[in-house]
């Protein structure tokens, strides 16, 4: 019994409170001006349209989780997807028909660029950027673009010649004006530098017969020499390739153990020209 007149203690003040207030049939709409795709930063402004004819409502705008307006009316700009929510209550009306949800998208238009980095070497420094494709997203062709160096523009050009490898900022705008900023990232060929081996075994059997340069052909324009301990060269080749190698002859007579000295010169046309020395042991 005890429990019972708890319960009922409990629950007769929210019935009270209820009957004191009607049921009413709202519900709310949202209304947007402008509408569709804008220009990025451009201000939209969203205005409440409440049906069910509330004599007093009271509103709630909420982006994202935080309140940004308690009027009928809320403007906002720069964001490209907005969870926008809308509540509305009426000192008229009983609990049960307090909150009303719309969500919409804000959607600026974008820009993608698809791009296109021409390399020729290995761990190049400069390079060329070809630009293959700009699409809108919500704008109107046709579009122009101009890339951003750090130091000035480029000018819309389908190639860029000799770019510093890196990242860039192309600013990109469509037939009405609306502008964006895209970045295009420069793609690299970074290889392993030249190993050359430092032991020979040419004794016939098929295995370390030959000296090789391991990654050699990922720096063709090169330059081979071969000296013996006394100094004099025993062996200069241009291109090496590890494909027609060094076999420990000189002028097609086998060269005795001992230890050589190479010097592996290679030139790169879009980067440093580099130097490699070292020794060679020959066992048979």
């Amino acid at each position: 019994m005890k429990k019972r007149l708890l319960l009922s203690v409990i629950f007769l003040p929210l019935l009270i409170n209820t009957g004191l207030r009607a049921q009413c049939n709202l519900g709310v709409g949202i209304d947007r001006n402008p509408t569709g795709f804008v220009c990025k930063d451009v201000p939209i402004k969203y205005t409440a349209q409440p049906t069910g004819n509330p004599p007093n409502p009271q509103y709630v705008w909420v982006v994202n989780g935080d309140t940004v307006g308690m009027d009928s009316t809320v403007t906002l700009s720069d964001m490209n997807i907005v969870d926008l929510r809308l509540y509305m209550t009426d000192s008229s009306c009983s609990v049960p028909d307090t909150f009303f949800t719309n969500n919409i998208y804000h959607q600026a238009v974008t820009y993608e660029i698809t791009t296109e980095t021409i390399i020729e070497e290995c761990n190049q420094k400069v390079a060329d950027l070809r630009i293959i494709e700009v699409i809108g997203i919500g704008g109107e062709p046709p579009y122009s673009y101009d890339l951003l160096n750090g130091e000035g523009t480029e000018g819309q050009k389908e190639l860029y010649p000799e770019l510093p490898v890196g990242n860039y900022q192309v600013y990109v705008e469509d037939n009405q004006g609306c502008g964006d900023t895209v970045w295009v990232v420069m793609d690299q060929n970074p290889c392993d530098p030249p190993y050359p081996s430092e032991v020979i075994t040419p004794n016939g059997d098929g295995h370390n017969d030959t000296w090789i340069i391991a990654n050699i052909q990922d720096y063709p324009n090169n330059e081979v020499f071969v000296f013996d301990r006394w100094g004099q060269r025993v062996y200069h080749k241009k291109n090496y390739d590890n494909v027609e190698a060094w076999d420990v002859t000189y002028l097609a007579v086998d060269l005795p153990v001992s230890t050589y000295y190479y010097v592996l010169k290679v030139v790169l046309e879009k980067g440093d020209d580099f130097v490699l020395k070292g020794a060679i042991s020959v066992f048979r």
